[in-house]
């Protein structure tokens, strides 16, 4: 099957395209700036048309021969955002009918029932009015929360439980809603492409957990292994605008854009809960059955599965669940990097002998008493603490080295090493030996990542990265000095 997918390049847009073509599917993409698309993986693999919504030659060529239009793109980011959606969705219908379309399928929002919808979900009920009222048959699926690192909602949860100790008791903390897992998500969009030309309907989807808000925050916390006790509703009056000024302190205290978060906090306001559940009985349900929202975390958060139900994606897609290049600033969490790069006299070989032996005996090149001291505090943590040796072979994937766990080893080339110390989130320590270019002499890249876990990691974040020049930075210097 052909499909244009409109949207390709947002969230579910890039891990979409990735599932279609590894099921066999021939993909066009609309793309405002091409290069954009370099951190795909897949840019080579699809058609790619220049050009935006506001362009009908564009979306006429986007959609000439396909078999079904996927619409995915919404405009949050200017306050005139319903009037463009609506105009852009009016194109796309009038283009597919032209072009013989025989599918249209809609990613959209949960509508509330009984209630006038915020700006967002107002829109998207339009968006899915307009392709409804057109005559290529279409599906729209309706959303609430989806749960995956780099969606705009799930980041929201995570900021929200990861970065505010007191939550006010607002009463939106009450309302339900229905989150459903991104590999979910992909499965029914996938699905929905091969359904009879009789189906011409919206589909709520969720998953089979229904929370409150509240839930949300404190079951991410759990299954974050982050103390509880940074939710702690008190009441406080909501003041006039509240989303806006809700969106001003989300923007101050994380890296998501207020544009962004003050339309999803908007629609806090109701609740978002799946009128009915046929779309499994229509598209087909995920194998195993939907994703449950612990699972769905600890996918987003990297962690292994608990055995419940869910796809991963099909056979050679990249996990969605995780968080990719193209996604916005700040998914996946807060990360605190820091690299430097060290040249030697010393030919690879040399540099790596010393990369290989790093700890036990040998030590790490740091400025005196550092990880000493850093092993006491561990130690009085109940760690593990900074000194534990090291094997007197070439190391091995598994084996410790100190406070070190080796995760990776390419032999003359890469050591990556996971730090096994207390600490409020995941370190780790890449170490690259690469010859000159001249063919005298070896470069040591050595390269640090933090990624924090709640509020305190967030400040140990900061401190290890005003502190990695100088710890990190004598380590690297070292390394390349013994090794002439």
């Amino acid at each position: 099957m052909r499909c244009a997918v409109v949207g390709g390049t947002g969230y579910i847009g890039v891990r979409l395209v990735s599932r279609l073509l590894a099921e066999g599917h021939d993909v066009a993409v609309l793309v405002r700036s091409p290069h954009k698309l370099a951190t795909t993986g897949w840019a080579h693999r699809v058609d790619v048309v220049p050009g935006d919504l506001a362009d009908t030659a564009a979306v006429a060529s986007l959609i000439a021969g396909a078999d079904a239009v996927v619409h995915l793109a919404h405009a949050l980011d200017r306050p005139d955002f319903p009037a463009r959606d609506r105009a852009a969705a009016r194109t796309v219908s009038e283009t597919a009918a032209a072009a013989g379309v025989r599918r249209v399928v809609y990613l959209g929002g949960l509508r509330p029932a009984g209630e006038p919808a915020s700006r967002h979900l107002a829109s998207r009920a339009e968006v899915a009015d307009v392709f409804l009222a057109g005559p290529v048959p279409t599906a729209a699926l309706e959303a609430s929360i989806v749960i995956g690192s780099g969606s705009a909602s799930f980041e929201l949860i995570r900021y929200l439980a990861e970065r505010v100790p007191v939550l006010p008791a607002v009463p939106w903390l009450a309302h339900r809603t229905q989150p459903i897992a991104v590999a979910d998500v992909l499965h029914l969009l996938v699905g929905a492409l091969d359904l009879p030309a009789e189906v011409d309907r919206r589909f709520a989807i969720g998953g089979p957990d229904v929370l409150t808000y509240l839930d949300l925050v404190r079951r991410y916390l759990r299954v974050a292994g982050l103390p509880q006790s940074a939710v702690v509703p008190v009441p406080v009056p909501v003041p006039p605008g509240g989303p806006a000024v809700a969106g001003w302190v989300v923007e101050a205290l994380t890296p998501l854009s207020r544009h962004l978060v003050t339309p999803l906090i908007e629609s806090l306001a109701h609740e978002l809960v799946c009128p009915e559940d046929d779309a499994l009985e229509v598209i087909g349900p995920p194998a195993g059955g939907l994703t449950t929202f612990d699972t769905a975390v600890r996918a987003a958060l990297g962690r292994p599965r608990d055995g419940g139900a869910g796809e991963t994606g099909a056979a050679g897609a990249a996990d969605p669940a995780l968080a990719g290049p193209t996604d916005p600033d700040g998914s996946g969490g807060a990360v605190y990097d820091w690299s430097t790069v060290e040249r030697s006299p010393a030919d690879a070989g040399a540099l790596w002998a010393v990369v290989d032996g790093l700890g036990g005996d040998a030590g790490w090149y740091a400025p005196p008493g550092t990880w000493t001291v850093r092993g006491w505090a561990d130690q009085l943590l109940g760690g593990v603490g900074a000194y534990r040796g090291r094997p007197e072979r070439a190391l091995r994937v598994g084996d410790v080295v100190d406070a070190w766990r080796v995760e990776a080893v390419e032999p003359g080339a890469h050591l990556r090493l996971r730090s096994e110390l207390r600490q409020p989130g995941e370190l780790r320590l890449d170490l690259h030996v690469d010859p000159d270019v001249s063919g005298h002499g070896s470069h040591l890249r050595l390269a640090v990542r933090f990624a924090a876990a709640g509020l305190a990691g967030v400040v140990y974040g900061r401190a290890l990265r005003a502190t990695a020049p100088v710890v990190f930075g004598a380590t690297a210097r070292g390394i390349a000095a013994a090794a002439v």
